[in-house]
């Protein structure tokens, strides 16, 4: 874990989510890039004198002017900040760098990505003013495209930790590579793992004989306490089951396979772009599929 992505639009719970990216790179001793993209696409209205000066250009030039200068003003208080919180915390092996760019928000973050080469992105769900409907789609982009797990933190009062971390198999060949991905991850933070696949009881499903697959895979780290194994049967309302288990379990946060037939990302992750965003409030690590 050398590199840590932390797309920003200095919403009101970016100060989260930046604690999180924190958390993480002290255990690592990791770069942390804040990054932040901005809209600059100029309207150009027609004319019918194309040799006059068309003010509603110069209006918009203007415009993208304020807003470049506002996005970088914004970042260097945040920066700041978290600058502060650094040496405040005596994070000697966390450094810090920053980049504001204009542009197509998906294009620039899917261009940083691959300039800077991130080993984890952690983002918020909720962008600015509660906007679900632009920055969800951005985390849903992002957790589509990235191939490195991408940590999505909700609009939560403070740090949760990684206690206790629920991984909603789907029972797919490739959970086993997730899992062990996981249990590497956040070994640092003493957790404790719960693998977990929910199923309806009117199927008939061979889920119990494939976690038993996992279980006996996992062996060694079940007896260490580290991780357990369950199904539960639930009825067809999967969402008031998975609610239960998580205030039961006190889960801090969510891990998934974000591929179509993944329960979770069915349940979550299209949610992002039409209800409320993530309706348990739990952070979210989307962990991309490897074979």
């Amino acid at each position: 874990m050398k590199k840590i992505l932390v797309p920003v639009d200095f919403s009101g719970h970016t100060e989260i989510t930046c604690h999180y990216a924190l958390e993480i790179g002290r255990v690592y001793g990791a770069e942390i890039k804040l990054f932040h993209t901005y809209f600059d696409q100029i309207i150009i209205a027609d004319t019918s004198f194309p040799d006059t000066l068309d003010m509603s250009t110069i209006y918009n030039e203007e415009l993208m002017k304020e807003i470049h200068h506002q996005a970088v003003r914004s970042m260097e208080e945040l920066f700041n900040k978290v600058s502060d919180q650094i040496k405040k915390e005596n994070l000697t092996n966390v450094a810090l760098t920053s980049g504001v760019t204009g542009g197509e928000i998906e294009n620039e973050l899917k261009e940083i990505c691959h300039e800077f080469h991130p080993d984890i992105v952690v983002m918020g769900t909720t962008g600015k003013g509660n906007n679900v409907n632009v920055w969800g789609k951005v985390s849903t982009f992002i957790i589509d495209h990235a191939k490195v797990p991408v940590l999505t933190v909700p609009e939560i009062k403070s740090y949760r930790g990684f206690k206790t971390i629920m991984f909603a198999a789907d029972l797919s060949e490739t959970n086993a590579v997730s899992i062990a991905e996981i249990l590497d991850l956040f070994t640092p933070f003493n957790f404790k793992l719960k693998v977990v696949h929910f199923v309806t009881k009117t199927k008939n499903s061979d889920a119990f004989g494939r976690m038993k697959s996992l279980q006996i895979k996992f062996g060694k780290e079940e007896k260490q306490g580290l991780a357990s194994f369950e199904v539960i049967e639930s009825p067809e309302d999967n969402q008031k089951v998975i609610d239960q288990y998580i205030k039961d379990n006190l889960v801090d946060m969510i891990a998934f396979q974000p591929h179509k037939r993944s329960l979770l990302y069915m349940v979550f992750t299209k949610n992002i772009t039409k209800k409320n965003l993530f309706a348990t409030n739990i952070p979210l690590l989307a962990v991309p599929v490897r074979r």
